[in-house]
């Protein structure tokens, strides 16, 4: 089947998901990923603040898109990949990048119908998954793709996963709350966790490896972090799926487990 996965930024598929796409790769489903906020001036460890200004967007937005295909080429299978080369929040926004966080989904916001043109061209068909951001973090970007995908969420098979490096941060079962709490979302059904595995014998090397590729948004240390969030998990991902994914996750191999020990689901 085709997984289409929508990844805010070029690096939230890479850094929260290497694991999970290796494991449907090797499933022998066809996996896409939308990136939607693909023209950024962010890039704290590059040489763009040396750039004159006018490049900068162009200079930045070309680096972060070869980041993203040195991820692709690492990966053992075809990964097609698909850009909406909408601006991120500080320029969309027009706000401090340290504000992103602390703002809410505006609901003229161009991206989201965007967003929702770029889904509906690759969501059709019965044979088809989607994989969404939960929103951790409070990321004002994140919100608005994953906000805009919301109704076509419901009517596919749809798991929701863990960005990092949100994840790592402490109170992320409030953020978790706050996409239940958030009246955007209450549309949504029940989501229940499961886990994927990877393909690699060791598998946070592996993810460390990917995500140090992505040179100029983290350093080796948050890279270090990314990897070894896996160790939670026992070497896996964790994501949050719907029942319509449930119910073919075993025939289709779209997850490897689900936890016994986490029976409560996030409710509707």
């Amino acid at each position: 089947m085709k997984i289409v996965v929508l990844s805010p930024h070029r690096d939230d598929a890479a850094f929260s998901l290497s694991l999970s796409i290796s494991h449907w790769l090797a499933a022998g489903h066809a996996v896409t990923i939308l990136n939607v906020f693909t023209r950024s001036l962010y890039a704290p460890y590059s040489d763009a603040e040396a750039r004159p200004e006018g490049e900068r967007l162009d200079y930045v937005s070309t680096l972060r898109k070869r980041e993203d295909e040195m991820f692709l080429a690492a990966l053992d299978g075809e990964v097609k990949m698909v850009d909406l080369d909408v601006v991120d929040a500080p320029i969309r926004l027009q706000c401090d990048a340290s504000i992103v966080c602390d703002m809410e989904v505006q609901p003229d916001d161009f991206a989201i119908p965007r967003v929702q043109e770029g889904l509906a061209k690759l969501v059709n068909g019965d044979d088809v998954a989607l994989v969404l951001p939960l929103g951790l973090g409070h990321h004002v970007d994140h919100r608005t793709a994953r906000d805009a995908a919301l109704e076509a969420s419901t009517k596919v098979p749809c798991a929701f996963y863990e960005e990092l490096p949100y994840a790592m941060r402490d109170g992320v079962r409030v953020d978790l709350s706050r996409f239940r709490e958030d009246a955007s979302t209450r549309l949504h059904e029940a989501l229940y966790p499961v886990h994927c595995h990877g393909t690699h014998t060791r598998p946070a090397e592996w993810k460390r490896r990917l995500a140090r590729g992505y040179a100029s948004q983290i350093d080796a240390e948050m890279a270090d972090a990314i990897a070894n969030f896996s160790h939670r998990y026992h070497g896996a991902e964790r994501l949050w799926a719907n029942d319509a994914w449930l119910k073919i996750a075993v025939r289709e191999k779209l997850s490897t487990r689900q936890r016994d020990q986490e029976k409560e689901p996030l409710p509707a």
